[in-house]
């Protein structure tokens, strides 16, 4: 009875140390993973602030100047030649 008594206390605190070592497990998963986000909200609120990336897009294109048409050119190019 005596021995039956050990190793139920004994498997009691195995048992224990399996679910607190979890649970630290988990809470030092849960801080890293709030310290990660924690950095990169405040790395995306650092380039706001320093203007280093907008809020809004800019336009993709940018004013192209009008190329005078290639015929034109060819034909201006050869009245040049003939005088």
């Amino acid at each position: 009875m005596r021995w039956i008594k050990i190793a139920g206390i004994a498997a009691g605190v195995v048992i224990g140390y399996l679910v607190v070592s979890a649970v630290i497990g988990l809470v030092i998963y849960a801080v890293i993973g709030g310290v990660a986000a924690a950095a990169i909200y405040f790395g995306v609120k650092a380039a706001y602030r320093n203007k280093q990336v907008g809020r809004k897009r800019p336009d993709r294109e940018l004013p192209r100047q009008q190329a005078p048409d290639v015929d034109d050119e060819l034909t201006r190019l050869r009245r040049e030649m003939r005088s």
